[in-house]
């Protein structure tokens, strides 16, 4: 396994406005992979057109299914590292080099910290993480975790999470897991995540069951 070999990884379904413009600024940085979530658009096509490998799940998935599905399709291919990234436009392309070299110095697991959350749960989810392991933003999109690491825990979609179970599972082991701060831009369209309620319902569903399965990993 190599340490210069970088996969980014771009989970997307429905994404064919804002895709290439996603693919065009990671792939300077590694392989871009975007796993296509049954997408009834044409974001398959336009991710292939920009350069991207395109792994299509054959049918909606879900966001953390979508995830597990690029991650072990990526584990046999050599990589020393995969950092993920939303299809949505909102992060910076910019700040891959901080999860590479945070990851290539010895961190297990790298994630983003953005400016500001939209959503009431997700503040409470990161003060709650950020009391107990100074993680600040558990929920952040953009994160980077060796294959080392995801060879230890090959099922990550063992509840939903919100991206979240790779992230506990690492903190709970004791594994070097660093935050980085990023830039974010608003979502010009409407969240494919879930309207106020259901999505704030889920996120606290995440917390709850995310900590109690961290008791069980760390004995």
């Amino acid at each position: 396994m190599e340490t210069h070999r970088i996969a980014i990884l771009v989970p997307a379904y429905n994404e064919e406005g804002t895709i290439a413009s996603v693919i065009k600024g990671a792939i300077k940085y590694g392989e871009v992979f975007v796993v296509d979530d049954g997408s009834t658009d044409t974001t398959a096509s336009v991710a292939k057109e920009s350069g991207a490998t395109v792994l299509s799940s054959g049918s909606n998935l879900g966001y953390d299914s979508a995830l597990a599905f690029g991650y072990q399709s990526l584990i046999p291919m050599g990589f020393f590292a995969i950092i993920t990234m939303d299809a949505d436009g909102q992060h910076i392309h910019s700040d891959i080099p901080k999860f590479i070299d945070s990851l290539r110095k010895g961190c297990d697991a790298v994630i983003g910290s953005r400016p500001s959350k939209a959503r009431a749960m997700e503040r409470v989810f990161g003060l709650i993480v950020f009391s107990l392991w100074r993680i600040e933003d558990p929920l952040c999109g953009m994160k980077g975790f060796t294959v080392r690491l995801l060879i230890q825990k090959p099922a990550i979609a063992t509840y939903k999470s919100v991206g979240t179970e790779l992230l506990m599972f690492a903190l709970a082991s004791g594994l070097k897991v660093e935050s980085v701060n990023i830039q974010s831009r608003d979502r010009i369209d409407q969240s494919r995540f879930a309207g106020a309620f259901r999505s704030n319902a889920l996120i606290l569903s995440a917390l709850l069951i995310g900590i109690a399965k961290t008791y069980r990993w760390s004995k």
